[in-house]
């Protein structure tokens, strides 16, 4: 169905544009378009827009887009155009492979146009290409839009591959709605007046080469939008002609609050907003504040929810197994698009990390790997049958499952799974000092051989992985793998847990307590009965001088106290969210924020919409039972 890859003539380099032009006849019909690319596109149809946003993919897994033009085009000649942009260096939303753009205009079943060498193409106006200006590490690259310059003449493509094997988008494309304005506050400063992710587009007046400088935040800080933060640049540039200017850029979604302006007069300023087109679920707590903190955290999913799932739509946009994990749990309760989970965990599978985990984001180049996020793949694929009832998931992908599972097994030596060593292991569990081997970044050596958090993880893991086997009538594995659960679960007893303070620690070296590494113990079964209620009461003691879980890993504290005693914990779980989140929205919260400190943690580059902080969505219909 799909034509030939094509690019522009001329060297390929990363962080390049191209546009391609053709022209096909049409007497009326139903029309569509079948289209992808890498790695990112935008269609226009007779000058109007149609549609924008590349599915993520990786190359042995390509995914088409099936796009209806019937409504934009016209009896006679039609005039399609794609803008193309090119990332081609690695980062943590990008699987580096060649470019190309690859499409076919079918009419009713009749093709009437597709990619070949007779397509033309050039390097897309006003576009500055090679400008590798990196916004952060994980997002990649800004861009810079030059529209003193002049445009090349179209010429023939170049065939660069046969026609792609792909996949339909197994989830539905974005809503893009109506712009959505910034409003002047002064001083240059542009806000929105709530989180929002979209495409950007000015309407602007600059002198001829007079570049301006657009920086994009979260949040002002002395009145200003931080631009600078270590070294990110969250800014994009662009050069005026002396001349009244509209622009859009629709190859890049930038999550953000406020723009700052320099040098430049602007008519208008604001975002093309994009959302996935989840079904709400409308539900009400009899309290004011309570509905208001739900609303919140849906909407804080709703945008952390592109093609797949992101960490935070500003700093990283990155596809994370723990948080969406975390995302895809809160969204049964808040959504009805089932189709969105599944996409995504199928998406996640197809990854091919050399460890034979998974990659630290999906779809990325990247070599490193979070180990005990890739437990949570496993936990969060058992979830989706649960929830849905669909095995289908897990019988196709069971292959991908059991392999993951298998690293932590064969790595077993004297019945605990050692810490991963190497310089692409990253030993992460939560941004707490003692639990996110922050020396990793500095390669330094690990101190302990064995800890109890990534055993307890492994046990919660291979328990999920024992349930999915039920489901899937494998008996005997089922067995194994409860057995590996149980036996783990009691070389961390032995190991780890301190009968004197009656907690477990994180390491034989380190006597802190820590509620994470302690709700996993419950949770994982390790602790049960009288030794589970007893560290549910000091989970639940606030001057237990606990080290305690930030807001990416609370749920499982709350899932521990509510395991253990639901009755008794319902209330302290709810007060809990309702102080923490209640303070959120006191300080001007739009979106609830990556940990309690917001903008201010991580010098700075703390971002105040994260995926992972929208647990009211599910606990407040899981305890209030409505």
């Amino acid at each position: 169905m799909l034509g030939k890859r094509i690019w522009k003539n001329g060297e390929i380099n990363g962080d390049d544009y191209a546009e391609f032009k053709s022209v096909f006849g049409f007497d009326g019909g139903n029309l569509t378009l079948f289209i992808t690319a890498d790695t990112e596109y935008a269609v226009f149809l007779n000058g109007k827009f149609v549609y924008a946003g590349q599915y993520a993919d990786f190359p042995w897994y390509k995914v088409r887009d099936e796009i209806d033009l019937t409504a934009f085009a016209k009896k006679g000649e039609n005039e399609l155009n794609i803008q193309v942009w090119y990332q081609g260096d690695e980062n943590f939303c990008h699987y580096v492979a060649s470019p190309y753009l690859a499409f076919s205009v079918v009419r009713d079943g009749k093709t009437l146009d597709t990619s070949d060498e007779n397509t033309l193409s050039r390097s897309l106006p006003v576009f500055v290409s090679g400008l590798k200006k990196n916004i952060t590490s994980q997002i990649g690259y800004s861009f810079k839009a030059d529209f003193s310059r002049g445009e090349e003449e179209f010429t023939p493509s170049k065939v660069v591959g046969p026609s792609p094997e792909t996949v339909k988008r197994p989830i539905k494309r974005l809503d893009i709605l109506p712009e959505k304005r910034a409003e002047y506050i002064g001083n240059g400063i542009y806000d929105l007046g709530e989180e929002t992710v979209g495409f950007p587009f000015l309407e602007f007046e600059a002198e001829e080469g007079k570049e301006i400088t657009v920086s994009f935040g979260e949040r002002l800080e002395n009145g200003r939008v931080p631009r600078i933060i270590g070294d990110r640049d969250f800014s994009f540039s662009l050069v005026g002609n002396g001349k009244r200017v509209r622009f859009c850029n629709y190859l890049r979604k930038f999550g953000l609050r406020y723009f700052e302006v320099e040098n430049a007069k602007i008519l208008k300023i604001g975002l093309i907003p994009v959302v996935y087109p989840f079904k709400e679920k409308k539900l009400s707590f009899g309290s004011p504040l309570r509905d208001r903190i739900y609303s919140v955290a849906k909407k804080t999913l709703l945008l952390n929810a592109f093609e797949h799932y992101t960490d935070c739509p500003w700093r990283e946009q990155g596809f994370y197994a723990l948080d969406s994990r975390l995302q895809m749990l809160y969204g049964y309760s808040a959504f009805e698009n089932a189709e969105y989970q599944r996409g995504a965990l199928a998406l996640m599978s197809e990854d091919r990390n050399a460890t034979g985990l998974i990659s630290i984001v999906v779809p990325t180049s990247s070599k490193l790997v979070i180990p005990s996020f890739s437990l949570f793949y496993i936990i969060a694929m058992e979830e989706y049958a649960a929830n849905t009832g669909d095995n289908r998931l897990i019988e196709d992908y069971f292959g991908k499952i059991e392999s993951v599972a298998d690293v932590f097994f064969k790595r077993i030596e004297n019945g605990l799974i050692p810490l991963f060593t190497g310089e692409n292991s990253w030993n992460f569990y939560e941004w707490n000092e003692g639990l996110s081997n922050e020396g990793f970044f500095n390669k330094e050596p690990l101190k302990e051989k064995f800890d109890a958090v990534l055993n307890l993880n492994a046990a919660m893991a291979f328990r999920s992985l024992s349930k999915i086997c039920e489901r899937l009538n494998k008996t005997e594995k089922a067995k194994t793998y409860a057995e590996t659960a149980e036996k783990l679960n009691g070389r961390v007893n032995e190991e780890f847990y301190d009968e004197k303070s009656g907690i477990y620690k994180a390491t034989k070296g380190d006597g802190k307590f820590y509620e994470l590494v302690n709700a996993y113990a419950v949770l994982s079964g390790a602790a049960k009965g009288g030794r589970a209620r007893k560290i549910c009461e000091k989970l639940a003691d606030k001057r237990s001088g606990a080290v305690e879980c930030t807001l990416s890993m609370l749920s499982f504290k709350y899932d521990a106290l509510l395991k253990t005693d639901r009755e008794k914990y319902a209330g302290y779980v709810l007060s809990d969210m309702d102080g923490k989140f209640g303070y959120m929205l006191s300080e001007g919260a739009t979106s609830f924020w990556e940990t309690i400190k917001g903008g201010a943690d991580f010098d700075g580059a703390g971002s105040l919409c994260h995926g992972w902080s929208a647990l009211p969505a599910y606990y407040y219909p899981l305890l209030l039972g409505k």
